[in-house]
């Protein structure tokens, strides 16, 4: 596989997304991803939730219900969104420096439901957000892994949030969130 030469994964074993989730990295390619209410996410958030991954992944819910809405997008000079690629390299707050690639139409095409016990694949560079409430705890499996970057989608006229700081909780701060997550 051929990574970008820019590409450099997160080196934490724990860490926080913009998205809302902690990540927790095991081996054999799994992340353990822990959803909860409180944790900080991007300032655009509610317009950037959408996006996709240079990857293919099984998903298995362990804790909550998995809620997964997927998307199309059709390029449109005048489109709703923003593609937002994430090809930069990684700033100093822990995220990729992103710039604006062009401008897509959305369809929205199913929302899906995964309750504990149940398991969801999604194809790499395949779009999709996941609107949580309350606490989820999913494992991801890699399936396949690829070298074309990541994108997410924010509503066309707004910015995307390059500020967002991975690093503003502590190690000690995240694995209290997992713990308290895992034991309700």
């Amino acid at each position: 596989m051929n990574l970008p030469k820019d590409y450099t994964p997160t080196a934490e074993t724990i860490s926080l997304h913009g998205l809302g989730f902690i990540q927790v990295k095991l081996m054999g390619g799994q992340r353990l991803h822990v959803w909860h209410p409180d944790l900080p996410r991007r300032s655009c958030f509610q317009r950037s939730a959408i996006h996709n991954h240079r990857f293919s992944f099984t998903s298995t819910v362990l804790k909550g219900v998995q809620i997964n809405r997927r998307f199309d997008i059709v390029m449109h000079p005048e489109g709703s969104h923003d593609v937002i690629s994430h090809d930069g390299p990684r700033s100093e707050k822990g995220g990729r420096l992103s710039f604006v690639a062009g401008r897509v139409n959305l369809i929205e095409r199913e929302t899906q439901h995964f309750m504990a016990g149940c398991s969801y694949e999604m194809p790499m560079l395949a779009y999709h957000d996941t609107p949580n409430s309350g606490v989820v705890v999913t494992l991801l499996r890699k399936t396949a892994d690829g070298d074309i970057h990541a994108n997410s989608l924010i509503e066309h006229g707004h910015v995307f949030d390059q500020s967002f700081d991975r690093f503003q909780l502590s190690p000690k701060q995240l694995w209290s969130y997992v713990v308290e997550a895992l034991g309700e």
